[in-house]
């Protein structure tokens, strides 16, 4: 199936052509066709990266009323960075239309939304709950028109408390409505929800993309927690032009990681819910430019993140759900572009594979970190490739290649060395630091083994030792000894 099969309208084929998309994905080859046929209400569920904004976006231009003066469709994210994202991708599917739209939500001025609101009508709003809740109680922002109201990453907004402003913002919309929701999973309190607000609504699911995509490398590496970040450094290092996302639990280690890794030399910046909206966007413009080798995110912060040339996704542990793990590596591997997915984790989290496998389809292989040679050939492979432009214009150039006046005093300095020895002094000059540094700064120790889990005694005077067996609490003889100290 082809988007011209889809018998959409000119303006909207005409943008597609521009975006260089021609086949729909399996999601929008459900979605589409069954949402510019039915009036109705909506479900689909697919897993992040599988092409779910433009399934309802397209729908939604289909038959657009372009004359009003009104807010007709609300579109609900989880995230400032998806409600972003999910607008760019509606100015370019809207690019030879005549729509007019906007974004609102937290961390950004009043003024500007509140203008886009009313002076220039806009007529879809894309936002996060708690800004759009804030801007109907303010009665800037009124739904009286609004027949179409999407929720993007259903499961998301559960997993980060909005479900209760989703249902309040619901009872702001007219009686005489489409909800369209898309979500990855489909958790008892979505199922709720819909239950309780949706009429009669259609469902689709689709398989997942990211369990199924061979074009993303798994892998585990099993090092000590402490040597998690030598370990990324490590392989960033052998990997110099490389780019990735990090990924962490908590916004305190999002924090803590990317300053070591900057301690180490290595590019990096966080990205995460303390950051103010002005930080958060400096981090994805520099991480998105190539000015920053790594995004150090937390699962929720990640949501919007859309670089489709993502060499690497680390994941600085497992993460707690195995849900999660599918979204994180789905980050990369996309667009026919080779991804590699590692995750380190502690020997006594090796037995997480199982269930990430399962889950996956696709089994993990080791991965072996980079030696200290190899990344010293890394090293010295990319520093030659930065010099051979210079060097082609120092040959082909000859007498009329300029250097500043201090060059003689330069030249005269190394006239009583021979040519080996200038190359070993610059050689030295170049790289002595650097592999110093690789040396101290990268040394990872080999991980104790795991236990294997029983219960070891050790006879001690006849007596269990001290601490074992501790698994309900202390012992018997540890309470009688404290209520005897109190006494």
């Amino acid at each position: 199936m082809t988007f011209q099969e889809l018998q959409l309208s000119q303006p909207l084929n005409q943008a597609l052509l521009s975006m260089g998309f021609s086949e729909p994905t399996s999601i929008q080859k459900q979605a589409i066709p069954m949402l510019l046929e039915s009036k109705g209400d909506f479900v689909g569920q697919a897993q992040t990266g599988t092409g779910k904004t433009a399934a309802f976006l397209l729908p939604l231009l289909e038959g657009f009323n372009y004359e009003s003066d009104f807010v007709e469709s609300l579109i609900l994210t989880p995230t400032r960075e998806l409600a972003v994202q999910v607008h760019q991708e509606l100015e370019k599917l809207a690019k030879f239309t005549t729509l007019r739209s906007t974004t609102v939500y937290g961390g950004s001025s009043y003024e500007k939304q509140i203008k886009a609101l009313r002076k220039d009508k806009a007529q879809v709003v894309v936002g996060t709950p708690g800004r759009v809740l804030d801007l109907i109680r303010r009665g800037n922002l009124k739904l009286n028109n609004c027949s179409k109201f999407i929720i993007d990453e259903a499961d998301e907004m559960l997993n980060m408390g909005f479900l209760e402003d989703v249902e309040t913002i619901m009872s702001e919309l007219p009686q005489k409505k489409n909800i369209w929701m898309f979500s990855a999973t489909m958790p008892a309190p979505i199922k709720k929800l819909v239950e309780k607000n949706f009429s009669s609504p259609q469902f689709i699911k689709t398989a997942d993309k990211t369990l199924t995509n061979t074009d993303i490398k798994q892998y585990y590496c099993l090092l000590d927690k402490r040597d998690f970040v030598k370990g990324l450094r490590r392989i960033m290092a052998a990997n110099s032009q490389a780019n990735a996302i990090v990924f962490c639990e908590t916004r305190m280690e999002c924090k803590n990681i990317s300053e070591k890794l900057i301690d180490l030399g290595v590019q990096a910046l966080p990205l995460h819910g303390d950051l103010s909206q002005s930080q958060r966007e400096y981090a994805m413009g520099r991480f998105k430019a190539g000015k920053v080798q790594l995004l150090i995110c937390t699962d929720i912060a990640a949501r919007g993140i859309d670089v489709n040339d993502l060499n690497f996704v680390f994941n600085m542990g497992f993460p707690r759900q195995d849900e999660a793990y599918v979204h994180r590596i789905g980050r990369t591997g996309r667009a026919g572009v080779q991804g590699t997915a590692v995750t380190f984790c502690e020997p006594k989290e090796k037995y997480r594979l199982k269930f990430i496998e399962r889950k996956t389809g696709q089994a993990l292989e080791s991965y072996d970190l980079p030696n200290l040679n190899e990344l010293k050939q890394a090293k010295v492979l990319n520093e030659i490739e930065k010099m051979s432009g210079l060097k082609t214009a120092v040959v082909d150039l000859g007498e009329e290649f300029t250097v500043d006046e201090t060059y003689e005093m330069f030249r005269q300095d190394l006239l009583d060395l021979s040519k080996d020895q200038i190359l070993k002094l610059f050689y030295s000059l170049k790289f002595n630091k650097e592999f110093r540094m690789l040396e101290e700064a990268l040394v990872v120790n080999k991980p104790k083994p795991a236990r294997d889990g029983k219960l070891r005694v050790q006879k001690r005077r006849g007596r269990t030792a001290p601490g074992a067996g501790r698994e309900n609490g202390p012992s018997t003889q540890s309470r009688t000894r404290r209520v005897r100290k109190k006494r």
